[in-house]
């Protein structure tokens, strides 16, 4: 029909609560959905985080087969079929890192015009064998050769994925992981203290954050000497940790086996996270690797305090003063300083969270019209 919205198909692992998928989701909320309708191709089974979501605001969630349980041909098959069966798609955008370069060329064959391949990350923690190494670089290859489009949430994670070269020549754009900045701006400081105070937290306790899943390079691990230091020397501190994942119940079991249940709260997936990102005292971020965390720049945008390891990429920091890059080898003493010396410095000039923001395109106000442009654009 004439008037039905053009499709894009995103491909995705599954749509959890995850950096690339939040930031789809941001965009997704925010797009004119009378021109633009977004629909998902999942590779994990059942039921995700977004699905409902998804649903409720018009969107398909269709699912395939991994890779690794049919093999690659038949996989390039489920795609080009789900393609045919339920297209046309005016885009197919491809959020899984390398795997992107199979997309790419899946959706080639199948006929679709635009193809874009999107870096959300600047490492793998599964690069280290020969054969990961020869995959990586042979993706690499099908992405320039099949992408139409290239985008990187920063451009540490656009030299990742795509090469150098194809960074340096302008082929890959930077796409900022953008949020909605008004949903930080509503807490007042009595909201903040009722909010603190239904987590059983005092004025004075000093809230430590983390929003992230719990898989191995978020290093959730890292956490349990910082807070035994805590316990050790009776500081008044509580580390809240928001999120799910295949980690989190061996780090739970490590808290129990350390007697941290005082000191550490596991708060699950939410869908609070921008009043929980203003009740922080202090976000602590100790990744083993990142891409460009949509949860930093979520901190920064309540004027939030960062403490983040030195393997973040510096393209985080968005120039409020709220970031502070320690090495993940430094003494525990080291981080502990650093976070109560931040947790009194919170920002609270929203005019400049803004107009920082607006400049560097973290406001998906801005960069949902750039995203209808690269889909529209022939």
């Amino acid at each position: 029909m004439e008037n039905e919205p053009l499709r894009v198909l995103h491909v995705v692992g599954g749509m959890d609560r995850d950096g690339a998928q939040t930031m789809v989701m941001n965009l997704y909320r925010k797009i004119d959905r009378t021109k633009i309708q977004f629909d998902f191709l999942c590779m994990k089974p059942g039921e995700h985080h977004y699905d409902q979501e998804i649903r409720a605001l018009g969107g398909r969630i269709l699912h395939i087969n991994p890779p690794k349980k049919v093999g690659a041909i038949r996989h390039v098959c489920e795609i080009i079929s789900v393609i045919r069966k339920h297209g046309p798609f005016v885009a197919v955008h491809a959020h899984t890192l390398f795997h992107s370069g199979i997309v790419a060329f899946a959706a080639f064959l199948a006929g679709v015009g635009k193809r874009i391949c999107h870096s959300h990350s600047t490492n793998n923690e599964r690069a280290n064998t020969l054969f990961r190494k020869i995959y990586f670089r042979i993706m690499e290859i099908t992405i320039n050769l099949f992408a139409t489009d290239m985008l990187a949430c920063g451009h540490n994670a656009g030299a990742y994925l795509f090469g150098k070269r194809a960074l340096k020549s302008g082929k890959v754009v930077v796409f900022p992981n953008a949020i909605d900045l008004k949903k930080y701006e509503v807490l007042t400081n009595d909201d903040i203290l009722r909010l603190r105070r239904s987590f059983g937290l005092s004025e004075d306790t000093i809230i430590v954050g983390h929003v992230g899943r719990f898989t191995e390079p978020k290093n959730h691990k890292f956490f349990i000497p910082l807070m035994e230091y805590v316990k050790v020397n009776s500081l008044n501190m509580c580390l809240i940790l928001v999120g799910d994942g295949e980690l989190k119940d061996s780090i739970q079991k490590l808290v129990d086996e350390k007697g941290l249940n005082k000191y550490i709260k596991f708060l699950g997936v939410r869908q609070d996270i921008p009043e929980l990102m203003n009740m922080f005292d202090v976000f602590v971020m100790p990744s083993l690797y990142e891409g460009l965390p949509v949860t930093l720049v979520e901190a920064q945008a309540a004027g939030t305090p960062c403490v983040v390891s030195d393997n973040v990429t510096r393209e985080v920091d968005m120039g409020l003063n709220l970031v502070e890059f320690v090495p993940l080898d430094s003494p525990v003493e080291t981080w502990i300083e650093k976070i109560i010396e931040k947790a009194g410095k919170k920002c609270r000039n929203l005019d400049k969270i803004r107009e920082v923001y607006r400049k560097r395109k973290y406001d998906v106000d801005e960069t949902v019209k750039d995203i209808m442009e690269i889909y529209l654009k022939k």
